[in-house]
């Protein structure tokens, strides 16, 4: 049924109407009436109506991927009745303004279209309650669908980041009003609402895998994380290869499975890449220099988790033999595909003895990435581990000159304070005059956490108790640093030296 409302006195002509340009848009598209009758005629834009919920079609252009919270809206609607009108459009002026979404549209055959409002529309159609609706054909006309339901979007609650950003994808794609050509990206910001920044991180999630979309859609993975991990590359510099996506992938299962934050999943992937590079294969991705992190200003909302306990190492799924220099490396990016034959296997080589020294450097160099990552965090750690590094310096002072170098060449690597002190000394100074708390304390630690690496690293000592902490600190730090198969044995050789 359509039941228009009491409609306001209409215009003549001359009058300052349109009448002429509105009947010819409708004589178009087939919806003039056959009875004189004032309230017999067709809808006007902006009437509002009272309309059967069967005679309207979803819009295909409705970026909800689900329609969540019914129960409660139904229960609404069937005592009070929708009393929030719709937007429609007749279904004709729809397909003849968008021809490309014909194919879409769920029910054609229906004389109305919706603009905004798909929970009321389903609401109206289990209760069997009438749906009120200002009819607006002048935002088909105009070709500004799009911008309503982004705009309508923004307004609602409950829309996911995927939901959001598959809206403003499609403001994207829209064809500007007076020109062939779609919207730049400037226009898209201004007609979305946002911030250019904010546009940009939304269409990033929709480069993700769609294991990583799903996750945020359904809450287990914030916007921000998920941005975080959009901006993994392969080796040729791609967010959208196979190979990015595989790491997109492993670092969100990094995180759901070891409860690592969206930092330490990224920097467990760079330390996995080098495990790669020292057992003598190609890292799926290369190891960059650890920069300032382009997400620690993204907004809040990030998937915090665990520390977790010192990790265990990582051994290549399926595989039989160790990689050379005795570290087992992480899982292949590909798996190989071996050929069945009917030759019995030739017996596997017997494991060739690795010169200990060889492994101890390998884990230093593992180690010394795993410091920079850290140091490149903005929260790199927590108040009573710097102090605790401080305190070592400080009793130790034969172990500044050689920690105060290895930190000056982390930070300088990670462009921390002024990169024109070539010396230590003048570096540390300048850092020490700059009045900048927060340089002054990453300066600190950085030397502290150096003095550690430098001890742990001498290749002529027994390791200590000492040295067991500095390798536990970097596993439970945003460093995700996993122990080698040698820096375990020390563990375990020097908790039983404990008992």
């Amino acid at each position: 049924m359509t039941t228009p409302l009491p409609r306001p006195k209409r215009k003549k002509k001359g009058e300052g109407g349109s009448s002429s340009t509105l009947r010819a848009d409708r004589e178009k598209a087939g919806l003039t009436g056959g009875s004189g009758d004032i309230h017999a005629l067709p809808p006007e834009d902006g009437e509002l109506l009272e309309l059967d919920p069967e005679t309207i079609s979803p819009n295909p252009m409705n970026m909800r991927l689900e329609l969540r919270d019914m129960d409660a809206m139904i229960a609404d609607v069937r005592e009070r009745g929708v009393h929030t009108p719709g937007i429609v459009m007749h279904t004709k002026v729809f397909l003849e303004c968008y021809p490309q979404w014909a194919s879409r549209v769920k029910h054609p055959e229906r004389q109305f279209i919706l603009g905004p409002g798909h929970r009321r529309h389903a609401a109206a159609l289990a209760t069997g309650r009438v749906m009120p609706a200002v009819l607006r054909d002048d935002l088909a006309r105009d070709r500004r669908v799009e911008e309503e339901l982004v705009s309508e979007n923004n307004s609602r609650d409950g829309l996911s980041p995927i939901e959001q950003a598959l809206a403003i994808d499609l403001l994207r794609q829209r064809v500007h009003e007076d020109e062939d050509r779609t919207l730049s990206f400037d226009e898209v910001v201004e007609r979305a609402g946002y911030t250019g920044g904010t546009v940009s991180k939304y269409l990033a999630l929709l480069k993700l895998p769609q294991e990583v979309q799903q996750a945020i859609h359904v809450g287990d993975l914030s916007m921000r994380a998920g941005y975080s991990l959009s901006l993994l590359k392969d080796a040729a510099g791609s967010k959208e290869s196979e190979e990015a996506h595989a790491l997109q992938l492993r670092g969100w299962r990094l995180m759901q499975d070891e409860k690592l934050s969206v930092e330490a999943a990224k920097n467990r992937l760079a330390l996995e890449g080098q495990k790669q590079f020292h057992a003598g294969k190609s890292p799926a991705a290369p190891v960059p220099l650890p920069e300032p992190r382009e997400e620690s200003n993204a907004e809040a909302g990030e998937v915090q988790g665990a520390a977790g306990e010192p990790a265990k190492p990582v051994t290549t799924s399926g595989g039989s033999g160790e990689a050379p220099q005795g570290e087992k490396a992480a899982a292949p990016a590909a798996v190989a595909v071996l050929e069945n034959t009917e030759t019995s296997r030739p017996a596997a080589p017997e494991p060739t003895a690795v010169d200990p020294k060889a492994l101890r450097k390998a884990a230093a160099d593992l180690r010394d990435l795993a410091c920079r990552l850290l140091l490149a965090e903005d929260r790199y750690a927590k108040g009573a581990e710097s102090s605790a590094r401080l305190v070592t310096v400080v009793l130790n002072p034969n172990e500044w000159k050689q920690a105060a170098a290895k930190a000056h060449g982390w930070l300088v690597e990670l462009k921390k304070g002024p990169s024109s002190k070539k010396r230590p000394t003048e570096y540390f100074a300048a850092v020490a005059a700059s009045e900048e708390p927060g340089l002054m304390l990453r300066a600190a630690f950085a030397i502290g956490l150096a003095a550690d690496e430098v001890r742990a690293a001498q290749l002529d000592r027994e390791w200590d108790a000492r040295d067991v902490a500095h390798v536990q600190f970097l596993a439970a730090s945003r460093a995700s640093y996993q122990l080698s198969e040698w820096e375990q044995q020390q563990v375990e050789r020097l908790s039983r030296v404990k008992q």
